[in-house]
């Protein structure tokens, strides 16, 4: 499965995305949007969400936390 996440320092949100896709030892790609600005343009192409983290799973954008947490719940995440 391919995911990536988008999220800048100082994020609970991104910070308990983070630890819910460890948790379920999901492999993923984060980018950081202050430390590389060319995320945060690469990221403003790919959706018009601006609240981090922003969480795409198959090249799809699912949304924030809020979402990947519903995600886990509907069992999206058991193998």
């Amino acid at each position: 499965m391919n995911i990536e996440i988008y999220t800048r320092p100082g994020c609970g949100y991104c910070t308990n995305a983070k630890r819910l896709l460890d948790s379920k030892s999901l492999s993923y790609t984060e980018y950081d949007v202050y430390a590389l600005p060319k995320n945060l343009a690469e990221l403003q192409k790919r959706t018009d969400g601006r609240t981090y983290p922003q969480v795409f799973i198959e090249n799809e954008s699912i949304g924030g936390f809020t979402e990947l947490l519903a995600h886990d719940k509907a069992g999206n995440f058991n193998q």
